[in-house]
């Protein structure tokens, strides 16, 4: 084996076609590496992998033709069959060698990584992944070229239905939706995809091992096989022959299938549903889930909606994807109640919702909000000049309701004075009170006060330009927290809005805020008072969490606008309160049901902040908090984009000479003593 082997390699290293292959390909590669890198200003490889697999469609059908087909019509192959070897080391020889020689053209991919790293972040794990795709797929086209070879009398026509066969395969990948979820299994663009986010699942890896295997055997067979004719044993033998090798290659899905199990080279495990989202699952159980994106066949958005589907699916959900192009099928979208592109929606058990990306925290939260049987409300108190849901002004709250019934609330006002107020206060998953401008009757406080003693989900936020602050007070200090009379100014604010103040100091570790700090997105807080802790500090007591703070210039001023001396430092903008509880002494303490939530200012949730900067994930994850979603948080997974750039005429041009013109160089300058060689003798 060994022997023929340095023979396969040495007859490879010493064909000048190799070179000239191998330098046709880097060129390819570059230029492709190039506009892909520049049109998408992405420090990325992802696309990149995904489209030169193309030029694997040409280079694997010479190399295989090459082995046999050519050996064949020269005559060579006779003299190599009359050996005393085994058919198997010779076919496995040729296929390991034409493999290392593709394998070492396509590492080409690790020069493109080190020159983006100097000049941008690209993601170690997605590059790891996506080349270590790019040897699978390599290795199985090599495998059928070669299977196809051996059957072939002349390397031209090898190479060519090489060419067309791995084109069929390639091309499953865009053929419409009825059809394509029929053959799916077949495709390896499919199976490539997960490996491209940084994910080796045991399934795809199988799948390319399993057809490679496959093939190989067919090659095998073609050189041992007789060539009498009409022998009646031989016809049969053939035929069994090319039934066995139909089922195997039919089987291969299943027989892929079989493996479980994968390997997540993301950081943090990102490609790895987490343990909260498992939890979930668990106790939703088999339920039959589709999750379908509205986007062409063949796009980024498809290309994340399979990788979801796949990551659920893994984690043990009964869950499948369907892709709808709303220009193709027109009529299949608006049935769905969706006609715009990158929409997804999300049926949980015949049950539908709308979710606008496929965040972990946002697919999770969907599927135990649409797994629930009355989904839950978030109430907002009406009647003393609260901010509304229905008002489409730039102080309503229609965007806030908006976003969260996409994933998953009921919405709803609540007028305490009016019959069955109380009562409708106990249905509420969260009770918002944003910015009363008017003084509550004492009977209704004593309503909210009560809600919140008897384990209720509050949230407070104070308008510090009508309203009156002194009952908010009332309202939260017995929670540990109260709200200053002053309004805030900072440096750091918006240019035309000097009260607008625009903070992205998080110093607390509450899943509330972690992806804010973590991205480093700012929230505008609007005519905003400070909230300051009410009380001595007591581990016994209400306890106290910053969420968002002003910058250390911060500070009040009086009511005609002036700075009042002293005030100057850091202030809350945010904060939520809970008590703990202990059952027995040197017990870990656990939350209480009652959560108190306080904002600075209503303005921070109006239609006129939420679309800026984290100002709807503030609000939206705060709500999810204080009801107490903190499984459903905690599912959050950052999302393994790439790092974007621009990049510059001058790094363009560098990255010309460094990626094409020196690497074909490199490979052009051994042409000249392989022919030497050659004719040498």
């Amino acid at each position: 084996m060994l022997t023929l082997l340095k023979r396969e390699i040495t007859s490879l290293v010493l064909w000048p076609a190799t070179y000239l292959i191998a330098a046709a390909y880097i060129v390819i590669s570059g230029i492709l590496f190039i506009d892909l890198v520049s049109a998408n200003d992405s420090a990325d490889l992802e696309s990149y992998y995904a489209n030169t697999v193309n030029t694997l469609l040409v280079l694997c059908p010479i190399l295989g033709a090459r082995s046999l087909a050519e050996e064949r019509a020269s005559g060579a192959l006779s003299i190599s069959l009359s050996w005393p070897i085994s058919r198997t080391a010779m076919v496995a020889a040729k296929f390991v060698a034409n493999t290392l020689i593709t394998w070492l053209v396509v590492s080409i991919s690790w020069i493109y990584y080190i020159r983006l790293d100097a000049i941008a972040e690209p993601e170690f794990a997605r590059s790891m992944g996506g080349w270590i795709g790019l040897l699978l797929l390599s290795a199985m086209f090599n495998a059928v070229s070669l299977a196809i070879s051996s059957r072939m009398n002349t390397s031209v026509g090898a190479a060519f239905l090489s060419f067309v066969v791995l084109l069929v395969l390639r091309l499953i990948a865009f053929l419409p939706e009825n059809l394509r979820e029929k053959v799916d299994q077949f495709g390896p663009l499919d199976r490539l995809n997960p490996m491209l986010d940084g994910v080796l699942p045991a399934e795809d890896v199988a799948y390319f091992v399993v057809l490679s295997i496959a093939a190989l055997a067919v090659a095998v067979y073609s050189l041992g096989r007789r060539r009498a004719g009409n022998d009646r044993r031989v016809l049969a033998q053939r035929a069994a022959a090319v039934v066995g090798v139909t089922v195997f290659v039919v089987a291969t899905p299943a027989v892929a299938g079989a493996a479980s199990g994968e390997i997540d080279l993301t950081p943090g495990n990102r490609e790895t549903i987490s343990t909260a989202t498992k939890e979930v699952l668990a106790q939703v159980g088999k339920v039959p889930m589709t999750l379908t994106a509205f986007s062409p066949t063949v796009s980024l958005e498809a290309s994340q909606a399979r990788a979801t589907v796949r990551k659920y699916a893994a984690g043990g959900a009964n869950m499948q994807v369907r892709i709808i192009d709303p220009d193709i099928s027109p009529a299949l979208a608006r049935a769905s109640g969706v006609i715009d592109y990158n929409d997804y929606l999300l049926e949980v058990g015949g049950k539908t919702q709308e979710i606008d990306d496929l965040v972990e925290s946002t697919v999770t939260t969907a599927i135990a909000h649409l797994a629930q049987t009355d989904p839950p409300l978030a109430c907002f108190i009406q009647g003393h000049g609260e901010r509304r849901i229905n008002d489409i002004q730039p102080e309503g709250l229609t965007s806030l309701a908006a976003r969260l019934r996409i994933i998953g609330w009921k919405t709803g006002e609540v007028f305490l004075s009016g019959r069955g107020g109380q009562e409708l206060l106990r249905e509420c998953g969260v009770v918002l009170v944003m910015g009363p401008r008017s003084t509550m009757p004492n009977r209704e406080l004593r309503m909210l006060q009560d809600y919140a003693r008897g384990q209720g989900r509050l949230i407070v936020a104070a308008d510090a330009v009508r309203g009156d602050v002194e009952q908010l007070n009332q309202l939260i200090v017995p929670w540990g927290l109260k709200l200053g009379t002053n309004q805030l100014r900072d440096p750091q604010s918006l240019a035309d809005d000097p009260a607008a103040i625009v903070s992205s100091r998080y110093p607390s570790a509450s899943s509330v805020v972690d992806t804010l700090n973590k991205d480093d997105t700012p929230v505008v807080f609007s005519d905003s008072l400070s909230i300051d802790k009410a009380g001595p500090d007591s581990e016994e007591g209400p306890q106290v969490a910053a969420l968002v703070q002003s910058s250390p210039k911060s500070y009040e001023v009086d009511a005609t606008g002036k700075r009042i001396p002293g005030t100057e430092g850091v202030h809350t903008l945010a904060g939520f309160t809970y008590t703990p509880e202990r059952e027995a002494a040197g017990e870990t303490p656990r939350l209480s049901s009652t959560r108190v939530g306080v904002l600075g200012t209503a303005d921070v949730a109006s239609n006129q902040y939420q679309k800026s900067f984290g100002n709807q994930e503030l609000m939206v994850r705060l709500v999810q908090f204080i009801a107490g979603n903190d499984v459903i948080i905690s599912a959050y997974r950052d999302v393994g984009q790439s790092a974007q750039f621009q990049i510059t005429g001058d790094q363009r041009s560098s990255l010309i000479r460094q990626t094409v013109v020196l690497p074909t160089l490199a490979a052009l300058v051994f042409v000249p003593f392989v022919f030497l060689r050659l004719k040498r003798g």
